[in-house]
């Protein structure tokens, strides 16, 4: 991987903020507290790799090409079933197959048996896999995952994706669909072609080459690793490459640039990143950290910091939270979990749509000149915060600060953390 940008940061003990004065209102420097600590930060640097573009059933056969091995989609993933089910479900498999030489014809032969029996549910129905083949009733995600477990006990690689279906051969606009990929071609070969999308739910079965026949399956997400390095698993998720899971024990991480040649745009992990991990840094390539569901607020909660790369586009970092460029304005998007101490952006309303919740180590929060509103329920559930900076033209409405400290209190005037000085 390699790296450009360097910069000097300033240790997580550096600049911490201190009570008020009663004199002037202006913060305390506790130098000794204060001291500095220059650490070199390297950011990944750009490196030809291309950006997944176009439809995002193309951009989803453009991974299946640069993958190294299928073995990824061995992976049952989510799916829920006990040892006893799986091992009933691949008994009547072996059976349904025997005698099928290729995995082609196996394919086949569970496509056709699934499109025969189950019937698509009218109404509420269990859609665990074995529910499925007993009651041979589903809706979409049914179908698939019941396609995707019957594949896995042949070791024919299979997984299920989630979309959007629109009406063949239009942009109509149909809902949610679940359906499969299921490689047909010999265990242990790399053959893109020998890929098939398969519809289960409505009977359909395509070559991954011919991308018109199946335009109407525009995937969202694969929610299994897709690839896979030292420090890291990726995913297809809202339509990015994305770094899926965070393996490394580092102190300091340094999310790639890209991997397999294709670039990452996306760091939403889907699980616990490991508590030794205190400092993210986030190159010029990630665009987003999530949109219904951000990873990082849930799963990194042993962050100290985040740096973003200067050269972002999208996203910035300042004093331990992380925005949203748009233009000139900025949205809160995440605070790092174990931050003590917050100087916010100048935005002008703050509402309950913030993220400034459940910060259980955040002491002090700065709002800065340009913050017109804060309203109801913006900063909920901090219970060590004892002290707000708020500029003195900025409205507070009742119920602002819920769930803080028993000594909170509002400081006005216009005060700034970094350096601690009044504007």
């Amino acid at each position: 991987m390699k790296l450009r940008y360097t910069l000097y940061s300033l240790a997580a003990a550096a600049l911490l903020m201190t009570a008020c004065t009663s004199e002037n209102d202006a913060f305390n420097l506790d130098t000794e507290n204060n001291a500095m600590q220059q650490q070199k930060i390297t950011f990944p640097d750009a490196d030809g790799s291309k950006t997944l573009t176009g439809k995002t059933y193309a951009m989803v056969r453009t991974i299946l090409q640069n993958a190294t091995d299928y073995e990824f989609a061995k992976n049952l993933g989510k799916i829920e079933i006990t040892e006893k089910q799986y091992n009933e479900i691949a008994a009547f498999t072996d059976e349904l197959v025997s005698g099928k030489a290729t995995n082609l014809e196996k394919y086949t032969t569970v496509f056709k048996w699934i499109t025969s029996n189950v019937k698509y549910a009218q109404g509420w129905v269990d859609n665990n896999p074995y529910a499925v083949f007993k009651s041979k009733e589903a809706i979409c995600q049914g179908y698939a995952d019941l396609l995707t477990v019957m594949m896995h006990s042949q070791g024919i690689p299979c997984f299920t994706i989630n979309g959007e279906l629109y009406n063949p051969g239009s942009e109509w606009y149909i809902g949610g669909h679940a359906w499969n990929y299921v490689y047909t071609g010999e265990v242990g070969t790399v053959n893109v072609r020998d890929w098939y999308v398969s519809d289960p739910t409505n009977n359909g079965s395509f070559k991954i080459a011919s991308l018109s026949s199946y335009a109407h399956l525009r995937p969202t997400i694969i929610s299994i690793p897709v690839y896979e390095d030292e420090n890291f698993q990726y995913n297809f998720e809202e339509s990015q490459l994305n770094v899926y899971s965070i393996k490394s024990t580092d102190t300091q991480v340094v999310i790639p640039y890209s991997i397999n040649n294709l670039r990452i745009t996306s760091l939403n992990p889907q699980s616990t990143i490991p508590a030794e991990v205190k400092e993210i840094y986030i190159g010029k390539n990630i665009t987003s950290l999530g949109n219904n569901i951000i990873g990082l607020s849930i799963h990194a909660t042993e962050v100290e910091q985040y740096y973003i790369d200067p050269e972002n586009t999208a996203l910035e970092s300042f004093s331990s939270a992380i925005y949203k460029k748009n233009g000139s304005s900025y949205e809160l998007y995440l605070i790092a979990p174990k931050a003590t101490s917050i100087e916010l952006k100048p935005i002008a309303s703050f509402d309950k749509e913030s993220k400034l919740k459940n910060l259980e180590n955040l002491e002090t929060v700065v709002f800065v000149p340009g913050t017109k509103s804060i309203g109801a329920w913006t900063v909920e559930k901090c219970p060590k915060l004892h002290t707000a900076y708020i500029p003195e033209d900025t409205k507070v409405e009742d119920g602002a600060f819920t769930g803080v400290a028993s000594n909170f209190k509002i400081v006005r005037g216009n005060y700034t953390n970094i350096p601690q000085i009044k504007y």
